[in-house]
């Protein structure tokens, strides 16, 4: 299957209602396992990099823990919401594939993060390898890069799931699956309340799914020693339980 969408402008109309649209039950959990993290490996709480931001869920947690935070996304939208939340923060607009930090940003940077499957939007092995190399290239050597990524086995469930409805006090949304081999997409349409009529706009959203096999020779390839992966089984709509996410500990 050839990618179907390289994700140009995701994000760009849902941003505001993505809180709401992608909820909060993901969080407490990453909050734990960042914390596990930070203890087993003796991370410093500086600076931390968090990279794919999205609206700063995780840089909030990383600050409740410490941590002070550059966070960096694609989305410019995402980016202004995040820095509502976190004023004191520092956010950038920039493409993780080709990241240009000064040094006034990578000063002090003592870990790195990126979670909720944002790396799964790299559709190709070579974005993959210019997403690793920007982050090797913005931290110091000792650092740990902790990352998430659906698998594939997420992908082909995911792929089969139910149209689903959010229905909100400001807009609905719908959310229509396809997909084949190991990508998965996501089609939302957003009915956005505006006096008594509704706005419709349209995105679409394209995973590819990755293992360990996948992506344990790309960190190699970059120069991260890959520490361990942990993994996250759950059970899907068919009822079968398979695993879902898994977080790789990488090194500088």
């Amino acid at each position: 299957m050839e990618n179907q969408s390289d994700n140009t402008g995701a994000y760009e109309k849902m941003a505001r209602f993505y809180d709401k649209m992608m909820g909060d039950t993901k969080y407490p959990k990453w909050k734990i396992l960042i914390a596990q993290i930070v203890n087993k490996y003796n991370i410093k709480t500086d600076i931390c990099l968090d990279v794919a931001c999205g609206t700063g869920n995780i840089s909030r947690l990383l600050a409740e823990l410490g941590f002070g935070v550059v966070g960096v996304d694609i989305s410019p939208e995402m980016i202004q919401i995040a820095k509502s939340k976190m004023p004191k923060e520092r956010f950038v607009c920039s493409d993780i594939r080709n990241l240009a930090l000064s040094k006034e940003y990578t000063q002090g940077i003592s870990f790195a993060v990126s979670f909720y499957d944002s790396l799964n939007y790299l559709l190709t092995d070579e974005d993959m390898i210019r997403a690793f190399r920007s982050v090797y290239s913005s931290i110091s050597s000792g650092t740990i890069f902790l990352f998430d990524m659906n698998t594939i086995d997420h992908v082909k469930a995911a792929q089969q799931y139910k149209p689903r409805i959010l229905d909100e006090k400001e807009f609905y949304s719908v959310y229509s699956f396809s997909g084949e081999d190991r990508f998965w997409i996501l089609d939302i349409d957003i009915f956005i309340k505006e006096g008594e009529s509704y706005r419709l706009v349209r995105e679409k959203h394209t995973e590819r799914g990755y293992d360990e096999k996948d992506i344990a020779p790309l960190l190699k390839q970059v120069g991260f020693d890959l520490l361990e992966v942990i993994e996250e089984r759950k059970t899907y709509e068919d009822g079968i339980e398979r695993l879902g996410r898994i977080y790789f500990v990488a090194k500088k």
